[in-house]
């Protein structure tokens, strides 16, 4: 790809999954035995030879820049270009959560700015997906395209909140909804959006100068009716995170051998912070079926189709099933745990039973003993 491209990775609003983490935002969601949701959005970009990229922090950021850090896991950590931080809008988050990104973008234009004729790719952290954005900017030129938004289209119906989109058979984006609900077969936004940078920048500054309060994609759903708005079709995995039950139905989903090779690819492999740990040790009586068990971990009990984080323990004649334990967990001996999201430093005491629903994963939260 083209190095007059610059990527920018908003990593603020809401975090889905309050349950789980009220400090923690989604960017910093641990997924798959050994990622964080932010890896995705970086890790496709980099894959892509984009090698400007500016992080929009959330209020809550000390998890986002912990793991990230100067960005060398992902190749960002240059004398030119490189990875940059850009500040929180303590009013946004602190005062009104539930307002637009326009006001973040505009304060934040510098960033864009400093490039000359480019394009701009936007980014989000609460989608699980592996998009090439080299075949999306050659779909972009093709056609010439002002903007060019990602979308996939559900294998399977939906329920939550997104963004519906209608496209033609030139590929021009004929409607641009929100709704929380969709049937399988319809399109969906996966968060993606390429476009050219001088059109970003004038169109931040028209939307703040009207309502400074209000979404990007709010603003491009008034402006489908221009002719330069492309959608360009992901055919690959992809899971939007929008509630605890889709997190849990993400990481499950990795346990499929063909979920897991559409994402982490080869050819476009997905980075993370490296953590030097032994290798996972499994003792004799250790069971273990379909299930990711991250370094570090102790086994001497059953463990089946769950996801084990760094430094796990599952002690002897204890049973994790269908469960995602993160890490420096303690499961006790003869305990029992069945479909439950453990957060990190947990104390599973001895023969304690858990066991939640499909529908409705028990979510245990930090630093409880139970």
């Amino acid at each position: 790809m083209d190095n007059n491209i610059i990527g920018l990775i908003n990593l603020q609003g809401p975090n889905y999954m309050e349950e789980l983490s009220r400090k923690r935002p989604m960017a910093s969601e641990p997924f798959a035995g050994k990622y964080r949701l932010i890896d995705f959005a970086l890790s496709t970009m980099v894959n892509a030879g984009v090698d400007t990229v500016g992080l929009l922090l959330p209020f809550h950021s000390r998890s986002v820049l912990d793991h990230v850090r100067s960005g060398k896991d992902w190749s960002l950590a240059r004398k030119q270009h490189g990875l940059f931080y850009l500040p929180v809008d303590e009013a946004r988050e602190v005062t009104n959560p539930q307002v637009g990104d326009i006001r973040t973008y505009y304060k934040n234009l510098r960033f864009v700015e400093r490039e000359q004729n480019h394009y701009l790719l936007l980014s989000r952290c609460d989608v699980v997906h592996n998009i090439d954005y080299k075949e999306m900017l050659h779909y972009h030129r093709n056609r010439n395209a002002d903007v060019t938004l990602a979308y996939k289209t559900l294998e399977k119906d939906y329920e939550g909140e997104g963004y519906a989109v209608s496209v033609n058979e030139a590929g021009h984006v004929t409607r641009l909804v929100k709704t929380s609900k969709l049937k399988k077969g319809d399109r969906i936004l996966l968060g993606s959006v390429l476009m050219d940078g001088n059109l970003f920048v004038a169109m931040v500054r028209r939307a703040f100068a009207q309502d400074p309060n209000q979404y990007l994609i709010d603003v491009l759903a008034r402006n489908v009716s221009r002719p330069g708005i492309y959608g360009y079709e992901y055919r690959g995995y992809a899971k939007r995170i929008h509630s605890l039950k889709s997190y849990y139905e993400a990481n499950m989903d990795m346990l499929q051998l063909e979920n897991w090779k559409a994402i982490y690819r080869p050819d476009r492999k997905i980075y993370t912070k490296v953590k030097d740990e032994a290798p996972a040790k499994y003792m004799a009586d250790a069971k273990v079926t379909n299930s990711l068990v991250g370094d570090g971990c102790i086994i001497e009990g059953t463990v089946e189709n769950s996801i084990l984080f760094r430094r796990v323990r599952v002690g002897r004649n204890a049973v994790v099933k269908n469960s995602i334990i993160m890490q420096n967990t303690e499961i006790g001996e003869e305990a029992r745990v069945d479909r439950v999201i453990c957060d990190k430093n947990q104390e599973i005491q001895p023969e304690a039973y858990l066991n939640g629903k499909p529908e409705a994963p028990l979510c245990v939260t930090q630093y409880d003993i139970l």
